[in-house]
């Protein structure tokens, strides 16, 4: 089977060596500038023209993409993390339609930042979906989907580390199902379900106002390889990266230092407090009891 693939990141790399091993690629579409992060994410520009692939840096709606996709021949387009739409005129061209690998239990959470949402929300249960591609966003029939259990500790990093190996397996198997000409989609269930919104800078921000297990889920969803959960100490920021839940309050209003320890501090939210136990801050701010984080007036 002749596939064009388009995608990025570590899932993207496992997603085109999966497919690599029984099919034929054609051509591969990475994002025009990598959006590798600080964890060591891999690119699938360099492993793919590494390994010998015809490989271009294409946004989905540039005419450049497709003239390449109509050289290329291909049977089926496959996308893996790959953050751009694509027009009818280039679904057109892929007698087999185009696949996505989304990482949510589709039709839960469609949309980019579905893993950060999912944890945000207080999910123990996340997955992948392999679905054919239609006009709408994360919206086309369901071929095949896997589920994860994530605990209380899991964060965004050690979820994805949970569901790269599944991008392989996933893609070795609904590319077989292909070939055979046995794949079976099934209609995604009706209704509105919500997309994810994007992020910005100003959502990493933490509201100390909101119940201890809000806030961290929302650590959780910030941790690496995202830039992590920010706040305010006396003016410096701070970048909280590990905490827990589940300490009555003490002390002191909202936001509020309550106690410090050699590797750790409490801090008062709108429910309960906050155990942390791992920050970073510019300079050698040191928390102290008494010390009181900057607070938002926003919803949770």
């Amino acid at each position: 089977m002749r596939v064009l693939f388009l995608g990025d990141r570590t899932a993207g790399v496992r997603s085109l060596d999966a497919l690599a091993r029984e099919n034929a690629i054609v051509g591969v579409v990475a994002h025009p500038t990598s959006s590798n992060n600080d964890a060591g994410d891999e690119s699938v520009f360099e492993h793919a023209s590494g390994a010998g692939f015809s490989t271009v840096r294409l946004k989905g709606r540039e005419l450049e993409l497709a003239r390449f996709v109509r050289d290329a021949r291909p049977d089926v387009l496959w996308i893996a993390d790959y953050g751009y739409l694509l027009p009818p005129e280039v679904l057109a061209l892929a007698p087999l339609g185009a696949v996505n690998l989304h990482p949510s239990l589709l039709p839960h959470y469609r949309g980019r930042e579905s893993i950060h949402w999912a944890i945000r929300n207080g999910e123990r249960r996340i997955g992948l979906t392999a679905h054919f591609v239609n006009s709408g966003v994360d919206s086309g029939d369901i071929i095949a989907q896997q589920a994860i259990a994530l605990s209380e500790d899991d964060d965004i990093g050690s979820a994805l580390e949970k569901l790269h190996p599944i991008y392989a397996r996933l893609s070795r198997d609904v590319a077989a199902l292909l070939r055979t000409g046995s794949a079976r989609a099934v209609p995604q269930a009706a209704g509105n379900w919500p997309h994810c919104p994007s992020l910005g800078p100003a959502d990493r921000e933490i509201d100390w106002s909101w119940s201890s297990q809000a806030v961290a889920d929302f650590v959780r969803a910030w941790a690496r390889p995202y830039p992590g959960a920010s706040t305010s100490l006396g003016g410096t920021p701070m970048t909280i990266w590990r905490a827990r839940a589940g300490m009555p309050s003490g002390p002191g209003s909202v936001g509020s230092i309550w106690s410090v320890e050699r590797e750790r501090f409490f801090v008062n939210c709108g429910i309960g407090s906050l155990e942390v136990l791992g920050y970073g801050t510019q300079g050698q701010l040191a928390p102290r009891v008494g010390d009181r984080f900057q607070t938002l007036d926003r919803a949770a």
